[in-house]
């Protein structure tokens, strides 16, 4: 049994030693180069600092408007013998909602809680990116793992077609044989070449999601500690993940906007004030002011508010079915990755016995073979079944830490907050808190420009 254990540990540590380098980027590091340069996280934080204006919209409803006003006018009449008219006028006008049925109010808390749903989306999608990182990264060194594989299936049968050549000298094979590792031979080196292949397209997607090319990838850390149910694990999902709380609140923003329709059947009140100055070049300059309250009460609007409220519970309703599609849809994700990760695992536990097992039968073929007893293409087949199963457990170990992950991000708990990236993360209240008051410019689009470019220099 010590033996069987031992025969397993060296087999796996000669699958993945070549992949641990002294100086290494680690899978942190691919995941903070993510967060701070991938350009879909760049344009949602700017998608979101857009948002944030909504509220400064919402309240300069609630404001008062003031509105400057000028004209000049020079009119000539051949018809009145050339009679010359010239006016001019100035004028400052304010005006202030005073009552309005809460709807400016409802306004604000609308735009406020978009805010809110905005920021879980763009949680989401820094889980989506950090995903997609930790996949660039595991997918690169599977396939660094799986061509070191290939080059040394390669190499030994290169020796395997000399030794063929030389035995079949002395009369030991026969051509067949010969010609049937050279047949292997040529099959290894397509099979290199495709894994060649499948290397390039996967560091090609890890520079589109990282940003840099990989180079030395360090052994990933520790899986890290998940529930030991699916229950558990859907309970946090449908408490925590961020497209539940976006769903949420954007059911809220629904129920507000449909509050706010029904309220614009109440009368608005609204102060108004004016100073005004004009002479027309007849009559002696003179200054105007004026003050005043305006009603409106809607009587009738051919139908349009009975339109937006019907409007408004329609999108109330379509919101609620979002939640719970939603809902749905976390559920579904969370057993995909919960029966991704037990599939994994329990793959590579049974490919660890495999190997063992087609190792054992791949010595034992060796030595019939050095008797005589078998043939050189049992040999070869032998050696065929283990590196398929070397390779079985290098993509078994790949998936089950995939499916770890994928398993974080349905609950939730792939963010950066949760990695502890090490870095400054992107924090949304500060630029809310900068213009949610409507300042007169706050934009700042050099440092947005100046990150997006320095990805590709």
């Amino acid at each position: 049994m010590k033996q069987r254990l031992n025969r397993i540990i060296r087999v796996s540590a000669a699958i993945l030693a070549f992949a641990m380098p002294a100086s290494a980027d680690t899978l942190v590091d691919a995941m903070r180069l993510a967060y701070e340069t991938n350009p879909t996280l760049i344009l949602n934080r700017a998608a979101l600092r857009g948002t944030d204006e909504t509220v400064a919209l919402a309240r300069a409803g609630r404001r008062p408007q003031l509105v400057m006003q000028g004209a000049a006018n020079y009119t000539n009449s051949p018809a009145f013998e050339g009679a010359q008219t010239e006016s001019y006028s100035l004028s400052l006008n304010a005006t202030l909602t005073l009552f309005d049925g809460g709807r400016s109010q409802m306004a604000v808390d609308a735009a406020k809680t978009a805010v809110l749903a905005a920021r879980q989306s763009l949680r989401n999608i820094e889980q989506s990116v950090m995903l997609s990182a930790a996949t660039a990264f595991l997918t690169v060194r599977r396939d660094r793992q799986i061509v070191e594989l290939a080059v040394n299936n390669v190499e030994v049968l290169k020796q395997q077609v000399q030794a063929a050549e030389d035995r079949f000298a002395v009369g030991a094979v026969t051509r067949t044989e010969v010609s049937q590792t050279k047949a292997r031979l040529a099959a290894a080196q397509a099979v290199l070449a495709a894994n060649r292949g499948a290397l390039a397209i996967s560091s090609e997607n890890y520079l589109a999601v990282v940003g840099v090319a990989p180079v030395n990838l360090a052994y990933p850390p520790r899986l890290p500690d998940l529930p030991g149910s699916q229950a558990a694990v859907e309970e946090i999902a449908l408490r925590t993940h961020p497209l539940m709380r976006a769903a949420h609140l954007s059911e809220k923003v629904a129920l507000i906007d449909l509050r706010r329709a029904e309220s614009a059947r109440l009368p608005s009140i609204s102060a108004n004030a004016s100073v005004g100055y004009r002479g027309d070049g007849i009559l002696a300059p003179r200054d105007s002011s004026s003050i005043g309250v305006t009603l409106s009460q809607p009587i009738y609007t051919g139908g349009a508010l009975s339109a937006t409220v019907r409007q408004a519970g329609a999108e109330l309703e379509r919101r609620m079915a979002d939640t719970s599609n939603t809902r749905a849809q976390v559920r579904q994700q969370v057993a995909s990755a919960w029966f991704q990760l037990r599939i994994a695992r329990a793959s590579i536990a049974a490919t660890r016995l495999q190997i063992e097992a087609a190792q054992f039968a791949f010595d034992g073929i060796t030595e019939e073979a050095n008797l005589g007893a078998r043939t050189l293409l049992d040999t070869l087949n032998a050696k065929q079944e283990v590196l398929t199963a070397q390779n079985s457990l290098i993509t078994a170990m790949h998936d089950e830490r995939i499916a770890a992950y994928s398993l974080l991000a349905a609950m939730g708990l792939l963010t950066p907050e949760n990695l502890n990236l090490g870095i400054d993360l992107y924090d949304p209240e500060e630029n809310f808190n900068r213009v949610q008051n409507a300042p007169i410019n706050t934009f700042e689009a050099g440092k947005v420009l100046d990150n997006i470019s320095d990805r590709w220099r």
